[in-house]
């Protein structure tokens, strides 16, 4: 190689690098693409929620107030001393059923048989009676009912329903201090009078181990009370 070919194989390298040199300089970091912002939401939404410890979930109660509320609700399902005292009525039972149908009227007069016995592991006390044919149909006499007591309310209940009409009768009430007669207040629907809210007042009476009667009260014609069926029930023999 001559001398001159030399140079001019020096002066190409050092133009080649002095291009590479300046390309790489305006080649700032600065000039790479961006990338785009994410959202701090998004971003906090991905990462893991730190653990809490021992305090509950919102809306989940904690284990005392579980234990609380499970308590409330055992004492309420629980059968107790009020219903010992409704179980004078289990049994089969005769009786013998009067009714007016105004005050001082002469009564009518029909007997049946009846059973009573506890539903639901004691909690409440069902009746069945069936009596001689009565109504428009000529059918025997069919009706059903509950006694129970309503650890919450603190109160008695009963209900009625027969094959006389299509309705329920349901009244509430409270037992004396000597524990012998449970007086209920309710409402039933009159269709011979229109009154689909009629008010009545019944009484039961728990007079001996043989023996109980129940009573029922409504207003007459001119607003007093009167009463309106007796039913005395004898122990079946």
């Amino acid at each position: 190689m001559t001398r001159r070919m030399w140079v001019w194989s020096l002066a190409g390298l050092c133009s080649v690098l002095m291009v590479a040199a300046v390309t790489a300089q305006e080649k700032k970091p600065s000039d790479e693409p961006k990338k785009p912002d994410v959202p701090k939401k998004a971003e906090e939404a991905k990462k893991p929620e730190a653990p809490k410890g021992d305090k509950p979930a919102a809306g989940k109660p904690d284990d005392a107030k579980m234990a609380e509320m499970m308590k409330k609700w055992e004492e309420y399902a629980t059968p107790g001393e009020h219903h010992k005292r409704l179980d004078a009525l289990v049994g089969k039972w005769d009786y013998e059923n009067h009714r007016w149908m105004e005050p001082g009227g002469e009564p009518q007069v029909s007997k049946g048989t009846c059973e009573l016995k506890w539903v639901f592991d004691g909690r409440y006390l069902q009746q069945d009676c069936t009596g001689p044919a009565e109504g428009p149909d000529g059918k025997p006499f069919r009706g059903s009912g509950l006694y129970g007591y309503d650890n919450a309310k603190k109160q008695y209940f009963s209900t009625w329903i027969d094959n006389m009409g299509t309705g329920i009768m349901v009244g509430w009430g409270t037992c004396d201090a000597a524990g012998k007669v449970i007086t209920y207040t309710g409402e039933y629907a009159d269709p011979m009078t229109g009154d689909l809210h009629k008010k009545c007042r019944s009484t039961l009476k728990l007079d001996s181990p043989d023996k109980f009667v129940y009573e029922c009260y409504v207003a007459g014609p001119d607003g007093k009370e009167f009463k309106e069926m007796e039913l005395t029930y004898t122990r079946a023999k």
